[in-house]
């Protein structure tokens, strides 16, 4: 006992010792690279980068790309007049420092230029934008030969319109034989701006993915950053220069007005009032901000990998050369990371002192940009595609054999990630407890499992009608053959798998007894699905909980302990998208799966009190899912089913 409880402690101390290191590591980081604590007012690098060639036989022919706006003028509206109307009240009642009067003085020579341009795209915004399309040319000139069709979309935001241009101009520069259109609008900014409160299309996302700490961003700053000793330094009597709920906005202004610089033509420096520690304590605050709000709905940001697909498919159906770009915004980008899992950026942060490792800022510039590049192999009808961020290879959440490669078919399993919405409809049936749902054979309606006496036939409206019934029947699930129309149930504790044959069902068939775990409980047998090439997937609800793959050929040919779920309380495998649907009646959700039963997305639904049942229903763009207990089945749209 001693001995497993010191192991457990060096576990604990080597972890926590490893986690300081890192932290440690990013410290020097910022330490070593100044211009990164510029945040996201740090510009992009547009140089050469070194790439890995392609596998033999493989060309590029097609880059789909989502980029930051170029450098620009402090996005806040008041921030410039702010500061002026600080400095100027405060020199006048004689409360500046020598330090303060410095300062005003170098601001005073800049505010003339920058007080109404506010948000617009600077010159170093508009060359950047050009550097960077010379460098996508560079990189992948077979990508734009003569009449090589490059389509661009972008927000309504003028710095992203005139980045847009910019980058464009810069294509044409290097070819001018480019079939090149531009366009912006809010018809666009599903794939732009997906959860923008401007989008009309937005939807909200459920469910949201939670902060797995509690300490607040506020409370952060109180533990992390010395504003009012950054405010002392240019102030006589901080608190006569600003009120004290005011001083951290103010300082936060001074901080990203310093950072701005950046982004302009000049070689003012008003970085000198900060120490290298309120550098880097302003940089974590900003990264914390930044997570903090992108980390939860993260999942929103789905409708721009949709996009991605989407076109990069027409491209590659068509044979089509060329590129779709996208541009917008950092607020957008971060989480547009997150959802593609970029360099681990789909991790969750468990404590807000760890943000600067995982979070950072420096991949989110002025200028951001994210390409999908695309190879194939003539004559074979493979496709693979790489990730470059900011230039740089980039890993995905994805096997591969062939680093940084990646077959596209693959990814497209991995990125499908549907939309909860509302409960269209709750339609009450005269099913005893349902246990189960599938199509029905006419197509029209619905089967649902009674764990009291077998199967019913349910109309979408509700209607119920007896299909194959027995009295003290415990079936627990049902499935249908879509080629033969053969309806397919399980009766738990007997932990039977049945078949009703087409098109008479009036004949119920033992199949096979799978009787090595959950005979005779009432934990057994609880979801059945047909799969494809005549299997089934067959679930054992918990203790333990086991996915088997059934052949009614060769008999199991598969058996594998789920460990994403508590249960298998029904299963539904959706052949359109090659995934299997697992509900968890005891955590009230429904999960996302892959065919070996790996949990990508869970759903919850609190407002059912025992889910047991669920179908995926294509034609109606909802899952049904049924109530046990009240003998109801909800209606649930979903986005991108």
């Amino acid at each position: 006992m001693k001995r497993r409880m010191f192991l457990a402690i060096m576990v604990l101390l080597a972890g926590a010792l490893c986690a300081e290191a890192q932290r440690t590591d990013a410290i020097r980081l910022l330490e070593s690279n100044p211009e990164y604590l510029d945040g996201t007012d740090y510009l992009c690098p547009a140089g050469p980068v070194a790439l890995t060639p392609a596998p033999e036989g493989y060309e590029p022919f097609y880059i789909s790309h989502y980029g930051r706006h170029g450098a620009r003028y402090a996005w806040q509206s008041d921030m410039y007049s702010r500061l002026n109307s600080v400095f100027s009240s405060q020199e006048e009642a004689g409360n500046l420092t020598a330090k303060g009067l410095d300062y005003k003085s170098r601001f005073d020579s800049l505010f003339p230029s920058v007080r109404y341009r506010t948000g617009d795209l600077s010159r170093k915004g508009w060359q950047q934008q050009q550097d960077l399309a010379a460098r996508m040319y560079a990189n992948y000139p077979d990508v734009f030969p003569d009449g090589a069709k490059v389509r661009a979309w972008t927000s309504t935001s003028t710095r992203c319109v005139m980045t847009m241009s910019a980058f464009c101009l810069g294509l044409k520069g290097q070819n001018p034989g480019l079939d090149i259109m531009e366009n912006f609008g809010v018809y666009f900014l599903p794939a732009i701006l997906p959860m923008d409160r401007s989008n009309p299309f937005r939807r909200e996302v459920f469910p949201r993915t939670p902060l797995a700490f509690d300490e607040t961003w506020e409370q952060y700053i109180e533990r992390t950053v010395d504003y009012k000793g950054i405010l002392s330094r240019l102030f006589n009597d901080p608190d006569k220069a600003v009120p004290e709920e005011e001083q951290w906005d103010l300082v936060s202004y001074l901080y990203f007005f310093a950072a701005g610089m950046a982004s302009l033509d000049t070689d003012l420096d008003f970085t000198d009032i900060f120490t290298p520690e309120d550098r880097i304590a302003l940089w974590k605050a900003d990264d914390f901000q930044f997570y903090a709000n992108a980390w939860p709905d993260h999942l929103g940001y789905q409708p721009i990998v949709d996009d991605i697909i989407a076109k990069a498919d027409e491209r590659i159906a068509s044979g089509e050369v060329g590129a779709d770009l996208r541009f917008g915004h950092d607020y957008t980008f971060l989480p547009l990371l997150m959802t593609l899992g970029v360099n681990g950026y789909d991790h969750s942060v468990q404590n807000p002192d760890d943000i600067p490792v995982w979070c950072r800022l420096q991949d989110v510039p002025m200028g951001a940009n994210l390409h999908f590049v695309f190879f194939r192999k003539p004559g074979t009808g493979k496709v693979l595609f790489k990730v470059l961020l900011n230039g740089e290879e980039a890993r995905l959440p994805l096997d591969t054999d062939c680093w940084p490669y990646y077959d596209w078919d693959a990814f497209k399993r991995q990125a499908y990630r549907p939309v909860m919405g509302e409960v269209e409809e709750e339609v009450s049936t005269k099913v005893p407890e349902v246990s189960g749902l599938c199509l029905a054979p006419d197509g029209k309606g619905l089967l649902a499992a009674s764990d009291e006496n077998g199967v019913y036939y349910v109309t979408l409206a509700g209607d119920t009608k007896p299909f194959y019934v027995e009295n003290r029947m415990d079936c627990e699930g049902v499935t249908l053959d879509p080629d033969t129309r053969d309806v397919y149930y399980i009766v738990e504790r007997k932990q039977e798998v049945r078949r009703l044959k087409a098109p008479d069902y009036n004949v119920s068939e033992l199949i096979c007894v799978i009787d090595e775990v959950g005979k005779g409980t009432n934990s057994g047998l609880e979801g059945i699905s047909w799969y494809k090439d005549g299997k089934l997937f067959i679930g054992n609800q918990m203790d333990p909980t086991i996915l088997f793959q059934y052949s009614l050929k060769d008999g199991i040919v598969s058996r594998t302990e789920i460990t994403g779920t508590t249960e298998i309380a029904a299963l539904c495998y959706d052949p359109v998208r090659d995934v299997l649907w697992i509900a968890d009646s005891e955590q009230h959700n429904i999960n996302l799966c892959t065919t070996d039963g790996e949990v990508l997305m869970t759903y919850p639904v609190p407002f059912i009190d025992n889910g047991e049942s669920l179908y995926v229903d294509h034609a109606n763009n909802c899952i049904w899912i049924g109530d046990d207990t009240t003998s109801k089945i909800y209606r649930i749209t979903f986005a991108n089913l």
